[in-house]
């Protein structure tokens, strides 16, 4: 297992972890800027199933994403229980669909794997690694440029 090796190696990362399709992904917390339960949202024509479709937030337009479609996991519509988590990248607000929030917890830096050849293919692209949990298991961590960046999502521009 090869460990990305951080300048402090006593480094501790904070990270928010949450669900989606019975998967635990996680993202960086300063990452994110809030999380919402679901919202109204409008369903946009013609784009990839991966955009869930558009909101709106104190006066601000937000796309909703829905990884399911880019991990290939269980699909089924979006449910009142639901969450959206919206996240910042380079000066980019999107929301992620989730299914549950677990934790805000610390991660150590050292124990951060990279994706292997083992990882399903769409975890190696998206993720810039995965954390072994004592009480949750893998962890994979989001790649958010790579997700922003990925051509279902990239080649349209409603962020």
């Amino acid at each position: 297992m090869n460990n990305p090796k951080p300048e402090n190696s006593d480094a501790e990362l904070r990270y928010s972890i949450f669900e989606i399709s019975r998967q635990n992904f996680g993202v960086e917390v300063q990452q994110v800027v809030e999380v919402l339960p679901l919202p109204k949202y409008t369903p946009l024509p013609n784009v990839h199933d991966s955009i869930l479709g558009v909101f709106s937030l104190r006066g601000q337009i937000h796309s909703i994403i829905d990884l399911r479609e880019l991990f290939n996991l269980e699909k089924k519509p979006p449910q009142s229980s639901d969450y959206v988590v919206l996240l910042t990248h380079q000066d980019v607000v999107f929301g992620v669909l989730v299914n549950r929030i677990i934790e805000i917890t610390n991660l150590d830096a050292t124990k951060i794997a990279l994706p292997t050849q083992e990882m399903a293919v769409q975890y190696i692209e998206y993720t810039s690694g995965y954390y072994e949990s004592p009480s949750l298991g893998r962890v994979y961590l989001l790649d958010l440029e790579a997700v922003l960046n990925s051509p279902e999502i990239n080649r349209y521009r409603y962020f």
